[in-house]
């Protein structure tokens, strides 16, 4: 390389560095621009705010009360009126719902009545037969043809769980049981109750149909703010009728909740607002519902899944409610 290549190098690399050094040509950020980025599965979910305030928080490793020797997989008892937590064993686990699933159902139906879309005195005609891929399932008996109101399907769904008025709340509500679904998974996605999923609107089992004990506590306080589900679950009993073929089925609907029914004795100086229960294989024996102090009047949400048995259930509770002082 001569010596006037190297010279004019030399200079190009001077008037380079000189630009950099001094700013020339610098661009500023348009910070009125907007700042686009993909969506991607491992990006946090940001819940609001008011998620916060108004709820009970419990740290994801966060253990209140954790006993190995439990009879039960997961439980949780929070005082709602002082937003403290009394006992959680696994909050955070990863459960299966059963038919605590249909407090969620209720509130997406809920939705529609209350936004107009549906009212509860609609009177629904079941369409296709309603088929289950288990035995021995809860079911009212409904057929293509009959003619039921939605008030009574809410009673049935509620107080005795029976699931095919489950599946014919969502196809009314949702048009089909697949966009019902996606109503609730957005119900719930709203709620806080980011680590659930469900699959179904009755909670008969499905591997993929899940939720923690802590987001059912945040959907059953949702729950518990509408009157017209608080009077359906104060009912032990209740008579509902439907019509097949011109004629008039009368139906006796019987408490899930053996609190109500008298079968277990309820604990002393509490009374029961809203409640579900559910039972199935891999859930075990499971129930959600809202304890009162008749002394203080001070509100308790209580949760047990997967308890050994019916009996193991209930005596859970009542043993989790002297935790209170």
């Amino acid at each position: 390389m001569n010596f006037l290549n190297r010279c004019f190098i030399i200079i190009f690399v001077m008037i380079i560095c000189s630009t950099l050094l001094t700013g020339c040509n610098y661009q500023s950020y348009d910070t009125s621009s907007k700042l686009h980025i993909s969506t991607t599965p491992e990006l946090p979910i940001v819940r609001p705010e008011s998620l916060a305030s108004d709820n009970v928080v419990i740290p994801y490793d966060a253990y209140i009360y954790d006993n190995s020797d439990s009879e039960y997989g997961s439980g949780l008892l929070i005082n709602q009126t002082q937003n403290s937590v009394i006992y959680a064993v696994n909050p955070h686990k990863r459960i299966y719902p059963a038919s605590m699933t249909k407090i969620l159902t209720a509130l997406v139906v809920m939705d529609a009545v209350e936004s107009g879309q549906i009212s509860l005195n609609d009177t629904v005609v079941v369409g296709k037969k309603i088929e289950f891929n288990e035995d021995n399932v809860a079911i009212l008996g409904l057929q293509p043809g009959d003619y039921i109101t939605i008030n009574s399907l809410m009673h049935a769904l509620l107080i005795s769980s029976l699931n095919d008025c489950a599946v014919v709340l969502a196809r009314y509500v949702g048009g089909n049981v697949s966009t019902f679904v996606e109503l609730m998974n957005k119900k719930a996605a709203q709620l806080g109750a980011t680590n659930s999923h469900f699959v179904n609107p009755h909670g008969l089992h499905d591997n993929n149909h899940y939720t923690t004990p802590y987001d059912l506590y945040l959907i059953f306080k949702e729950f518990l703010r509408h009157d017209t589900l608080l009077q359906i679950d104060s009912k032990s009993k209740y008579n509902i009728s439907y019509t097949r073929n011109d004629e008039k089925v009368d139906v006796e609907l019987n408490a899930t909740n053996a609190f109500l029914s008298n079968s277990f004795e309820m604990p002393t100086g509490y009374h029961i607002t809203g409640w579900k229960t559910g039972t199935t294989e891999k859930a075990g024996n499971c129930i959600i519902l809202e304890f009162v102090s008749d002394e203080t009047g001070d509100k308790y949400i209580c949760l047990v899944s997967n308890a050994t048995d019916h009996e193991a259930l209930y005596q859970n509770v009542s043993d989790m409610l002297k935790q209170i002082y």
